[in-house]
């Protein structure tokens, strides 16, 4: 998701995940739902809300669905979470640390959260990898004032650190059926420590979005362009920048790509209109992640000019005229007298700059 713009954490459980030590005496089960208040609520509420937001975030759906046992588990505790939060949050507690038997994978507390997020419920899996905590310590000495580091112990992530990995579940499934979070997962690695969360864990397959992605950001900047009370000179350097990140970069990161168009010397209300008006034409435009792989296949389409031959005319068409529907059409069909290839091409809105 780009943006959050309403959550509300309802409750949640904690189960120790010590794969360290020996014979499953790690694991530690807790029988009651978390005792909030406003602090630790805000604690949670900021991992959570800041995992949903990564930009490394995946959308994904179960696989096996007749024996997946967390996708069950968490559809039972959505389905009745008054009566199965608990019992259920175990049942998912159980399973993540079967699937952590590499013990390169780190301990961590599992925080099982109930939310509603934008107005959807989700059933919250926060893997919170276990940190050293140090603390000076002083003393006197025969030779005078010490003061030295002591382990504390191991405790959560501090705010503003990024989660390795998380999973966000609902109910419904009409575009997607979970969020996934899985910072460590490597493209070329398939060891167990990089698939454990993705694959041995929830069994899920990710979306391939790319193409959704980034055909939606173009769309979205070229609606913007549109309708956006800037000047001509402002609107086709927002939409060339747009096109040739496209084409020239694999990852395309929203959030640096729109603050990057408005200068920072803006009066800052009208900064913050500009941007957040863009980052609506790119979510209503199916832009789902704040940063995503560029389609190839898209970027191809946009890497050079088409060239239309036909029987006494040549077009070449600029690639962000060609793909606009708006102000350009080309449709192959057959003559039905002669039964040759024929082509009825519209265009529209286009200045001449030139007639001989």
């Amino acid at each position: 998701m780009l943006k959050i713009e309403q959550f509300q954490l309802h409750s949640a459980i904690i189960h120790r995940l010590d794969n360290q030590q020996d014979n499953n005496v790690g694991l530690d089960l807790s029988d009651l739902p978390l005792q909030m208040d406003t602090e630790l609520k805000a604690v949670l509420e900021t991992h959570t809300i800041s995992g949903i937001e990564d930009g490394r975030i995946r959308y994904a759906n179960f696989l096996d669905k007749d024996i997946n046992q967390v996708m069950t588990a968490c559809h039972n505790i959505l389905d009745d979470p008054r009566n199965k939060f608990v019992d259920g949050s175990k049942v998912v507690a159980r399973l993540l640390f079967s699937a952590m038997v590499n013990k390169t994978i780190s301990a961590a507390d599992v925080a099982i959260c109930l939310a509603n997020c934008n107005s959807t419920e989700y059933l919250c899996l926060l893997k919170l990898d276990y940190k050293a905590n140090y603390i000076s310590e002083a003393r006197d000495t025969p030779h005078g004032r010490y003061i030295g580091i002591k382990k504390l112990g191991s405790g959560w992530p501090q705010l503003g650190t990024k989660l390795q990995k998380a999973a966000f579940i609902k109910r419904s499934s009409d575009d997607f059926e979970l969020i996934i979070l899985d910072r460590q997962k490597n493209k070329t690695d398939e060891t167990d420590i990089s698939l454990f969360f993705q694959k041995k864990f929830l069994n899920v397959e990710l979306i391939d979005d790319s193409k959704r992605n980034t055909t939606g950001f173009i769309k979205g900047v070229r609606n913007f362009v549109e309708s956006a009370a800037i000047t001509p000179e402002k609107k086709k350097a927002i939409f060339d920048n747009a096109i040739n990140l496209v084409v020239n970069t694999e990852n395309i990161n929203v959030r640096q790509f729109v603050e990057s168009q408005f200068s920072e010397y803006l009066p800052e209300a009208e900064r913050k209109s500009y941007m957040d008006s863009l980052i609506a034409e790119f979510e209503r435009h199916g832009v789902k992640r704040a940063e995503f792989v560029k389609s190839q296949d898209v970027a191809q389409v946009y890497a050079k000019k088409r060239q239309i031959t036909l029987e006494g005319a040549k077009l070449e068409v600029d690639p962000a005229i060609y793909t606009d529907p708006d102000k350009f059409n080309f449709v192959r069909r057959k003559d039905t007298t002669t039964g040759e290839e024929v082509a009825d091409i519209t265009i529209k809105g286009l200045k001449i700059k030139k007639l001989d």
